[in-house]
């Protein structure tokens, strides 16, 4: 392997950009914590806005002068459930986590994109609604599986083998949109024949649709646990209109809706965070737990054969860089590394997205 070759691990400028674009929203954040902090004094927030404001802005390097590369160490990240910068973070190491046993199970299983929606909530309520959610998503995976049976429905044909559950919320003003992106894994095939129309089948994104008997089957069953009825054949039948459920096949964009961030940087008129809805949402999703795994995808592990092939590859590009020079250890800023327009900038993390192309 040449240093020529190493173009695929290249940092891209875009990418450098959007930090900086990450780092100068994070002031926003930084100054709702100062307000949140005036307004709870028996809280402690010195540290987590000690750990925003320097969140992502000086990332150590190690230089190779006379070749011409730059290859990152590392960066110090806060971590914070409302930093743009740490959520592409933990968006990208979930993906990692959990793609492998996606990959594996999408050779010989049906996996579907749900998502489950409950009438939107005011602030005040938010807490109590995810709770709610979160619970009702347990019961029905019960009977997904058949660990709990509703008398004269049959469960077992739907072959189900697990669920991961993502919480997003979505908001504008006093108005707070908790939903649930779910992937499912299933032996057999769902039934795609679409004929029922209800006042879901208009969408904004998607245009018009109908439903498939399974997703009207759980709509039902998600407005019976939400509304706390008791869920028989008899109330699913009597029901007319239950809560909004879509299940489409898996595709790389449902993936990501499943992985991404609890809550977005703007509203869903694309405005800044306002503090109100900052509050709202930081006493919410205090200790909120975003992704849970069920059955197949319990208890997840990370998939070691790709991490362990990236070091690997990544330790001999160390050791081609090294047999010409010993590198330089610096710190800079990353708005010097966007000017930089002489030496090449690489990472280690970017392996994963190339080995990953080779499969």
């Amino acid at each position: 392997m040449e240093i020529s070759d190493l173009s695929f691990l290249e940092v891209q400028k875009v990418f450098l950009k959007k930090i900086i674009d990450n780092n100068e929203y994070n002031k926003t954040i930084v100054k709702h914590y100062e307000r949140l902090k005036s307004n709870y004094p028996m809280h402690k927030f010195d540290r987590k806005i000690d750990a925003i404001e320097n969140c992502n802005q000086l990332w150590e390097v190690d230089h190779y002068q006379q070749q011409k590369v730059k290859d990152f160490k590392r960066t110090n990240l806060c971590k914070d459930k409302f930093c743009n910068n740490c959520k592409n973070v933990k968006q990208a190491s979930r993906l990692t986590k959990f793609m492998p046993i996606i990959e594996e199970l999408a050779k010989d299983k049906y996996l579907y994109h749900m998502v489950l929606t409950i009438p939107n909530c005011n602030g005040e309520d938010l807490s109590n609604k995810i709770k709610s959610i979160f619970k009702n998503f347990y019961s029905l995976n019960r009977y997904l599986n058949i660990n709990l049976k509703i008398k004269g429905l049959d469960f077992e044909q739907y072959a189900y083998q697990g669920a991961i559950r993502s919480l997003e919320v979505t908001y504008r003003v006093d108005n707070y949109h908790p939903h649930l992106h779910c992937i499912i894994s299933l032996d057999k095939p769902l039934n795609d024949n679409r004929y029922i129309v209800n006042t879901y089948s208009k969408s904004k994104k998607n245009g018009y649709r109908k439903f498939t008997d399974f997703e009207i089957l759980i709509q039902k069953i998600w407005y019976l646990l939400n509304t706390g009825e008791r869920v028989t054949k008899k109330a699913i039948d009597n029901l007319e209109l239950g809560y909004s459920c879509t299940v489409d096949p898996i595709d790389k964009s449902s993936v990501y809706e499943v992985f991404k961030y609890m809550t977005k940087a703007t509203d869903e008129k694309g405005n800044c965070i306002t503090y109100n809805n900052f509050e709202t949402l930081y006493w919410a999703l205090l200790g909120v737990r975003q992704i849970q795994g069920y059955g197949c995808f319990y208890n997840v592990k990370d998939d070691d054969s790709i991490i362990d092939e990236a070091n690997e590859l990544y330790e001999v590009i160390v050791e081609l860089l090294k047999a010409k020079e010993n590198p330089l250890a610096v710190w800079q800023t990353v708005e010097d590394l966007l000017l930089d327009n002489d030496n090449l900038i690489i990472s280690r993390k970017k392996i994963f997205n190339y080995l990953r192309e080779l499969l």
